[in-house]
């Protein structure tokens, strides 16, 4: 009778004898029950086998030539890999002192000979579902391992946002506090141009504050798996032009212009929303580091299957290092602002998850003194 509530039917069956009728009688006991088996005539080939398939049970004789089960099952057990997989010794010699000898080097399990096909059967099934038993605990353990490591860093995140957001918060917040006392104190005596000036500090701050936390909300999200896309149909070409018409004001006020290269790809599915995100990021950065009087170029082409987007700048590039940090959380890097604008370090890590959770990818190219080119890639379906 099969058991297969653990799925013994996929598992792996070598079987070891030099008496081709062994073999013959063994393969045709447990051919029934489904397993995949395995044949070897000797010890030599039984161990080549396992170093190509890792069977998850053995039966192996113990009187061969040459290399005989002892010594097979010895040199078995030397190998990190199969270590742990068990062995029945098949044998004639049941005194005391062979049966203690196997189990020293590490059988399981003895089926003496003549064999019993029922007995054969029910001990092979035994040792499989144990081996299968143990699979699954490995790996639950595993997974449990894995998720605790993610918690870990989940944690470690947490502490990071806590601190940096506190520390980043901290000043405009202080200077919103200090600039509206003013205004209540002296609001009769302040001249207008002064009074308009303060609001405006306090509401360049309060934007600076609100990006801040919406960056750590959203990252808090993609981190925590809860990332919810709503993906339909629709034209990465014209998102493109929007986002581009929403920046040219910005791009302006630097003197910097940019130069849309945009090919019709047609429709794609894609959260327009968060792609959204992706274009005023990168679109933002490249503005942001690059210098008066240069030039900003944003394309959209098809790539094969997907659709391409990249943002090139004429700025002042990046080293190595910066590259390896470029999509951690928080990492400011060594290129900085060319007109002062401040970064919360949280914008390209954000990219990074939103496109890959469309199934896309992204990627960079930059030098030193040469520019950088962001550049994401969405599939077509």
């Amino acid at each position: 009778m099969k058991n297969n509530s653990l799925n013994l039917s996929t598992m792996k069956v070598l079987l070891v004898d030099d008496t081709p009728a062994n073999i013959d009688v063994l393969r045709k006991t447990l051919q029934p029950e489904g397993y995949e088996i395995s044949i070897a005539p000797n010890g030599k080939i039984a161990l080549s086998i396992v170093d190509r398939v890792l069977p998850d049970l053995i039966l192996l004789d113990v009187m061969m030539p040459e290399l005989d089960g002892f010594e097979t099952c010895r040199r078995l057990k030397a190998k990190d890999l199969a270590r742990d997989i068990p062995v029945i010794f098949i044998t004639a010699k049941t005194e005391t002192e062979d049966i203690v000898k196997g189990f020293t080097l590490g059988g399981v399990d003895y089926i003496a000979k003549p064999f019993r096909q029922e007995e054969v059967c029910a001990r092979v099934r035994t040792h499989l579902q144990l081996r299968a038993s143990m699979k699954q605990v490995e790996a639950q353990r595993n997974q449990l391992e894995e998720q605790n490591k993610k918690l870990a860093e989940l944690n470690a995140l947490k502490n990071k946002f806590i601190g940096i957001a506190a520390h980043d918060i901290r000043n405009p917040l202080t200077g919103m506090l200090g600039f509206s006392q003013l205004l209540m104190d002296y609001s009769n005596e302040l001249p207008a141009a002064d009074r308009t000036q303060y609001i405006k500090l306090i509401h360049s701050s309060s934007e600076k504050m609100l990006a801040l936390v919406n960056n750590i909300l959203d990252i808090s999200v993609i981190e925590s798996g809860n990332l919810k896309l709503v993906v339909r149909p629709d034209s990465l070409e014209e998102l493109c032009r929007e986002r581009v018409h929403i920046f040219d004001f910005n791009a302006r006020n630097k003197n910097i212009s940019l130069q849309p290269s945009i090919k019709e790809i047609g429709a794609l599915p894609f959260d327009k929303h968060h792609v959204s995100q992706v274009f005023d990021n990168l679109i933002s950065n490249a503005i942001k580091f690059s210098p008066q009087g240069s030039n900003v170029h944003i394309s959209v082409e098809k790539d094969g299957n997907a659709a391409k987007v990249s943002v090139r700048d004429e700025g002042p590039g990046l080293s190595e290092d910066d590259k390896a940090r470029l999509f951690g959380a928080f990492q400011k890097l060594s290129a900085r602002p060319t007109g002062g604008e401040k970064s919360t370090g949280l914008g390209l890590a954000i990219v990074k998850k939103i496109v890959e959770a469309h199934g896309g990818a992204m990627s960079v190219e930059s030098k030193l003194g040469s520019g950088t080119t962001f550049s994401f890639s969405l599939p077509m379906k």
